[in-house]
C-alpha cells in the first residue's frame, strides 16, 4: 500500500510548474474564455436585436404579456324594438353554472366551500328542476376524478338571471357550498314567444383573442348582425412586477363603437293578440304548420307575425320540439297559394277588359289539351254544375271561371301581369335565405291552372307583396320590417318610407276587386266565406265591410309526381283586408294539414286580430317616427359599397337593410351599371337605379323619380317625353314587359 501511494505522489509531482507558472496559464485561459463568451454574447445579441426572436419565441411578445396587458371592450348590441320603442331584444347577462369539488377548498375556519358528497344528490334534484338536467348526468360530473371544478355542458350555459337566483336560493336553502356562476354576455328576449322565428336569436360565439360575443344566428339578429354588433373595443394596460394593471396606463388600440337599435314595424300590443289568437287557432285545428301576418295597407309594414310550431326565445322552451322547422314560413318557405291567387287574376281580367257580369258559362268542367279542369265543389259532390256569371264564379271560387278568364286574357297577358305583381321575383326585403317562387311550367296547362293557384309557387311575402296592389288601389308596396335605424354613437338616426314596387293594376280594378271580394263573404248562395250557422259571413269586423278570399291548395309530392292524397292533404289559407272600401290593413293566414277544420276556424284567428288592428289603427304611428326619436335631426350617413359587378339580390338586400330603395332592372347575374358611384353617401330612402347584365322589357316605372327616369333614357337610348307636374312616374305610355328592342319612346306622365 505504500508503494502505490508514493506511485501517485510522483505522478503528481513530475509535471509540476512554478506558481507563477501556474498563474500564467489560469490567466490566458480566463483571456480565451471570455473572449468566447463576449462573441457568444455579441452573436445573440445580434439574433435579438435583428429578428426579435430566441427559442422560437417573440420576445417582445413575451415581455408585453409580462408587462402589459390586451383587455377587450365589448360594444353594446343594438336593441331591437317595436315600432313604438318597446323592447323586443335586448342586452343582458348570462350565466354558466359550475361546481367546485375540490375538497381543500375551505375556508379560513376550515368551513368546507365545495360541493360535499353528500350533497350530490340534492344537487342533482336542482339541477333537474331548475335546469331539467337528468339526476344520472349531474351525479355523474359531480364524480369526475382529479378535477378541481366541473361545468355541464350546453343545458349550463346561458342561464338566465332569474333561474340563477332560484338555483343559488334553492343551495343556500339546502346548506350547498361550491355551486358558482360565470357571468357572459347575453340576448334577453322579454316577450317570450313573440315573432320568433321572424326576430331570430343572437348567441354567444368564441373570439380569436379568447373573449366571447353575441352574434345573430336566425331571423332579423342574424340579417342585421353588421348593424347590431358594432366593434369591441381594444385597449392596453401596463402591469407591475406583480402583474397588477397600473392606473392611468390605459392606451386605446380600438375605440368600441357601439351597435345600432333596430326599430321594426311590428306592434307589440298586435303581436301578443296575434300570438295569443294563434295558440286557440292551432290547438283546436292541430295543423302540422301555421303561419299568419298583418300588414299596413298603406305603407307595407309588417305590423304582426307568428308561426307554428314556435319557441320562446328566452327560455328555449319548444327549440326540441320534433315537428320545429328552421325556417321562416313568412319567406322562406314558397307554396302553391291556391285559391287566393284568384284576386290577383281578377283584378288583372278587370284591368285588361275581359271580365264581364253579364257573360255565363256553365262549371261542370273545362278542358285544356290533356287536362280537365273541375270546380272544387263539382268534384267532391258537394254541389250540382249550373250556369255563373263570373262574379258569382269569383264568389264560390270557381276554377273553371278563373281559368275562362285567363284564356280569355290570352297566356302572354297572363304572363305579364304575374310579371308585373312581381312572381317568380324574391322581394328582397332584407332577410337572408329568402326563397324566389316560381312562375308555372311553359306549357298552356300550367299557365292555365296558375290562375287559380296551382303549378305556381310563392312565398307569403310574395302574396302579402301581390295583395298590396289591391289594398293599395293599384300601387304594390314592398313588405319593410324596420322603421328606423339609431346610431346611438352620433345620436342619428335613418327613418322608412313606404316603397312602391309598381302598379300592375289600375286603381278601378283594385276598387272593383275589393268589391266582389266582400261577397265572398257576405252572399248566402255563392260566397265559399258565408255561413248559415253563423248567421252571415265568417270574417267579420263590426262595423266594416271586410274583403276577403280563402284558398285550399293540393300539396305536392315530396320529389316531384303529382300531388299528396289524404284527406288532409292540404293548405287552407284566407286573405283579408279591412275596411274594404279603403283598406288599412291586410291579413293573411295559411295552415297546413289541419286534423280539424271548417271554415269557421277562421273566426279564432283573423277576426279578434282585424277588430285589435282596427281599435288601435290611430296609435300606431303609421306615418311618423316612434316617439323615442322625436327630436333626433341628424340623419345617419351611409355610403355606397361596391355594387358593380356584384350579384344583384343579395346587393338589393343590402340596401333595403339600409333603409334604401334598390330598383334593380333586368334578371342579369352581374350589377353592370348604378346611379351611385361607390363611397356616394345616401339619404334614406334614397332611390337606387342598377342595371344588370340581362335587360330587355321595359319596366314599370311607377314611383321612379324624375332623375331615375332621365337615367333609364341616358342608359337605355331611349327618347322620353313629359307630360304633367311633379316629382315621380306616375303614368307611362308604353306598357310593362314590351321589349326595348322595340321601343324608342316612351311618354311619362308625373305626378306626386
Amino acid at each position: 500500500m505504500p508503494r502505490k501511494r508514493n506511485r501517485i505522489v510522483r505522478y503528481a509531482l513530475q509535471n509540476r510548474s512554478l506558481p507563477s507558472r501556474n498563474r500564467r496559464r489560469v490567466g490566458q485561459s480566463l483571456i480565451l474564455l471570455s473572449v468566447f463568451m463576449f462573441f457568444v454574447f455579441l452573436i445573440n445579441f445580434a439574433t435579438i436585436t435583428g429578428t426579435d426572436r430566441k427559442f422560437g419565441q417573440n420576445l417582445s411578445e413575451g415581455a408585453q404579456s409580462v408587462h402589459q396587458q390586451e383587455i377587450t371592450v365589448q360594444a353594446r348590441r343594438g336593441t331591437i324594438y317595436d315600432r313604438l320603442g318597446k323592447p323586443i331584444a335586448e342586452d343582458s347577462t348570462t350565466y354558466t353554472i359550475y361546481a367546485v369539488i375540490d375538497k381543500d377548498y375551505v375556508s379560513a375556519n376550515n368551513e368546507p366551500l365545495f360541493v360535499q358528497e353528500s350533497q350530490f344528490d340534492k344537487v342533482a334534484d336542482i339541477l333537474k328542476e331548475r335546469l331539467g338536467f337528468e339526476k344520472d348526468y349531474v351525479i355523474g360530473q359531480l364524480k369526475l376524478p382529479n378535477l378541481n371544478q366541473i361545468y355541464f355542458g350546453p343545458l349550463g350555459k346561458n342561464i338566465s338571471y332569474g333561474t340563477m337566483i332560484d338555483i343559488q336560493t334553492d343551495a343556500d336553502k339546502a346548506g350547498i357550498k361550491g355551486i358558482a356562476f360565470d357571468t357572459s354576455p347575453g340576448r334577453l328576449y322579454p316577450n317570450g314567444d313573440f315573432a320568433s322565428f321572424f326576430i331570430g336569436l343572437a348567441q354567444l360565439k368564441d373570439n380569436e383573442d379568447g373573449s366571447q360575443s353575441l352574434s345573430g344566428r336566425s331571423g332579423l339578429e342574424n340579417a342585421l348582425d353588421d348593424i347590431l354588433s358594432g366593434q369591441d373595443g381594444k385597449i392596453i394596460y401596463e402591469k407591475d412586477s406583480k402583474g397588477r394593471i397600473l392606473p392611468g396606463t390605459e392606451n386605446v388600440q380600438a375605440q368600441t363603437v357601439d351597435g345600432q337599435d333596430v326599430y321594426t314595424t311590428l306592434s307589440a300590443e298586435l303581436q301578443r293578440s296575434l300570438e295569443s289568437n294563434m295558440d286557440v287557432f292551432d290547438e283546436k285545428t292541430k295543423g302540422v304548420y301555421a303561419n299568419a301576418t298583418l300588414m299596413s295597407a298603406k305603407t307595407g309594414e309588417i305590423l304582426a307575425t307568428t308561426q307554428r310550431p314556435s319557441f320562446d326565445p328566452d327560455t328555449k322552451e319548444g327549440l326540441n320540439d320534433k315537428n320545429l322547422v328552421w325556417r321562416s314560413m313568412l319567406f322562406q318557405d314558397q307554396i302553391e297559394p291556391g285559391s287566393t291567387m284568384k284576386v290577383m287574376t281578377l283584378a288583372s281580367a278587370i284591368d285588361s277588359g275581359v271580365f264581364n257580369t253579364t257573360t255565363t258559362y256553365y262549371n261542370d268542367e273545362y278542358t285544356i289539351a290533356d287536362a280537365t279542369i273541375k270546380d272544387w265543389g263539382i268534384n267532391s259532390g258537394a254541389r250540382d254544375a249550373e250556369y255563373l256569371n263570373y262574379a258569382q264564379g269569383f264568389a264560390l271560387s270557381s276554377n273553371i271561371g278563373m281559368t275562362r278568364l285567363e284564356q280569355s286574357m290570352g297566356d302572354d297577358k297572363w304572363l305579364n301581369y304575374l310579371s308585373k305583381f312581381r312572381f317568380g321575383y324574391p322581394t328582397r326585403f332584407g332577410m337572408m335565405d329568402e326563397a324566389g317562387g316560381m312562375l308555372p311550367e311553359d306549357n298552356i296547362v300550367s299557365i292555365a291552372m296558375s290562375s287559380f293557384g296551382q303549378g305556381i309557387n310563392a312565398t307569403q311575402v310574395q302574396m302579402l307583396r301581390a295583395f298590396s296592389a289591391i289594398g293599395n288601389n293599384g300601387a304594390m308596396l314592398e313588405p319593410k320590417f324596420v322603421s328606423a335605424l339609431y346610431d346611438p354613437n352620433a345620436n342619428s338616426v335613418r327613418l322608412s318610407q313606404p316603397e312602391v314596387a309598381g302598379h300592375p293594376v289600375s286603381e278601378k280594378a283594385a276598387e272593383e276587386t275589393r268589391k266582389y271580394m266582400i261577397t265572398v263573404g257576405t252572399d248566402p248562395y255563392y260566397g265559399t266565406l258565408y255561413s248559415r250557422s253563423a248567421g252571415g259571413a265568417v270574417i267579420q269586423v263590426y262595423g266594416y265591410n271586410v274583403a276577403v278570399k280563402s284558398g285550399t291548395a293540393q300539396i305536392p309530392k315530396p320529389g316531384g309526381g303529382g300531388y299528396m292524397e289524404g284527406p288532409n292533404d292540404y293548405i287552407n289559407s284566407v286573405v283579408a283586408m279591412v275596411p274594404a272600401e279603403d283598406p288599412e290593413f291586410i291579413m293573411y293566414v295559411t295552415l297546413q294539414q289541419p286534423q280539424s277544420f271548417s271554415i269557421l276556424s277562421w273566426q279564432d284567428i283573423v277576426n279578434p286580430v282585424l277588430k285589435e288592428a282596427m281599435l288601435l289603427k290611430d296609435s300606431l304611428n303609421l306615418t311618423a317616427a316612434s316617439p323615442n326619436l322625436v327630436g333626433i335631426a341628424q340623419e345617419t350617413t351611409y355610403s355606397l359599397d361596391k355594387v358593380i359587378g356584384q350579384v344583384p339580390g343579395p346587393t338589393a338586400d343590402e340596401l333595403r337593410r339600409n333603409l334604401v330603395q334598390p330598383i334593380v332592372l333586368g334578371n342579369g347575374p352581374e350589377i353592370i351599371k348604378a346611379s351611385f358611384k361607390k363611397g356616394e353617401n345616401l339619404a334614406s330612402n334614397q332611390q337606387v337605379l342598377l342595371l344588370t347584365s340581362n335587360f330587355s322589357e321595359v319596366p314599370d316605372m311607377y314611383g321612379w323619380t324624375k332623375e331615375n327616369v332621365d337615367l333609364f333614357s341616358k342608359w337605355l337610348d331611349i327618347d322620353i317625353v313629359y307630360e304633367g307636374v311633379g316629382a315621380r312616374a306616375i303614368k307611362q305610355s308604353v306598357k310593362t314587359g314590351t321589349g326595348l328592342d322595340k321601343t324608342k319612346k316612351i311618354t311619362i306622365t308625373l305626378g306626386d
